[in-house]
């Protein structure tokens, strides 16, 4: 005899058992006959015991009608004589274990709608792990415990895609490439690679890293753009730029400019942003500078700052290369005007001898 029902008179007539005695187990609106069949119309289950692997499965069965063969079964979940449990028909090797299938939603832990998408939980998604918030304005967070009563809070990661480390009490340091680190951003160089920012329309980017030369003697703080040399701080904190004669073409000697020079009108003036105490500054107007000295203005049309279409800026650094060409100038005067001078001095005194002979 392979099924015994059990149908106590207390019992109302839809609750019946199937009690199984090879591979001994309950089966629920369940009995085996040539396989698990319905004891009555509905869904069915089975709690199993497999003699052989020593594991405790729970089944579960589509809807069937009265003594037909179930055929659309599922394992549930299986409970291995290690104490394992697998979910889903995996045999589990650990204290829990799932299908090694891919998928949003393998746990939820809180689910804001029925989607792959809006719940608090982990997936697997092309041989990554998945950590899932509802919306935007939610956030995976990691804390330590701080004491019986409080913890602190590590990081959070919100659903905006910011990213923040600590919170306000500060304390928080993050250190990439490193295990303790000593700074609120604490980052160790690999492979010849610092910090790069990308712009994000025509992705050309600014690449900063520390270098170090004569044992570590000498070091700098680069700055590249696109990969090319753009200039270093020097352990004095002095910038400098590469001017290599290697690095340049077209090289011209600068034209007379001192005219230009006088034309020039150094003003003291006061910033209207980002200026609460009114300080004073000296230095120059762009777009006077624009006319005579063109390549030490900067300006585009697309470019926008403070609210200000087409915004001007000005290269001071290039002043002190027109300062010694205009010094330069003025030497070259002065030292005709001293021949001259010479001259006029020598005419003099040849005149001065003559009259003296006459007389």
């Amino acid at each position: 005899m392979e099924l015994l029902i059990i149908q106590p008179p207390f019992w109302r007539r839809k609750h019946r058992i199937g009690i199984i005695r090879n591979n001994p187990g309950i089966g629920f609106n369940n009995y085996y006959n040539g396989g698990n069949r319905y004891i009555a119309n509905g869904y069915s289950g089975a709690i199993w015991h497999d003699a052989v692997n020593g594991g405790m499965y729970f089944d579960v069965n589509g809807y069937g009608t009265t003594n037909s063969l179930a055929t659309t079964g599922i394992n549930g979940m299986m409970i291995s004589s290690a104490g394992n449990i697998g979910i889903g028909g995996v045999f589990p090797n650990a204290p829990l274990q799932f299908p090694n299938s891919g998928g949003n939603r393998k746990i939820v832990l809180w689910e804001s709608a029925n989607n792959n998408h809006q719940f608090f939980g982990l997936g697997i998604e092309a041989g990554a792990l998945r950590y899932s918030v509802a919306g935007s304005g939610d956030a995976h967070r990691f804390y330590s415990g701080n004491s019986t009563s409080s913890s602190n809070l590590l990081m959070s990661i919100w659903g905006d895609r910011t990213v923040t480390i600590g919170d306000d009490g500060g304390g928080g340091k993050l250190g990439i490439n490193l295990s303790s680190p000593n700074y609120t951003l604490h980052v160790k160089q690999a492979g010849g690679t610092g910090i790069c920012l990308q712009e994000p329309v025509f992705n050309t980017n600014w690449h900063l890293r520390a270098e170090s030369y004569a044992g570590g003697t000498s070091n700098f703080l680069r700055l590249y753009h696109q990969g090319g040399f753009a200039g270093e701080f020097r352990m004095t904190g002095e910038y400098v730029w590469f001017s290599d004669r290697r690095l340049k073409k077209n090289i011209q000697d600068l034209p007379s400019l001192l005219d230009k020079v006088m034309q020039l009108r150094p003003v003291i003036y006061e910033m209207r942003k980002n200026n609460p105490e009114n300080n004073k500054t000296i230095g120059f107007i762009a777009q006077e500078v624009k006319p005579l000295f063109p390549e030490l203005v900067f300006a585009n049309e697309n470019r926008r700052a403070d609210g200000i279409e087409d915004i001007h800026a000005l290269s001071y650094s290039g002043f002190g290369v027109i300062a010694i060409k205009a010094i330069q100038e003025q030497q070259k005067q002065l030292t005709e005007m001293r021949k001259e001078i010479d001259l006029l001095k020598e005419q003099n005194k040849m005149l001065l001898q003559l009259i003296n002979r006459k007389n």
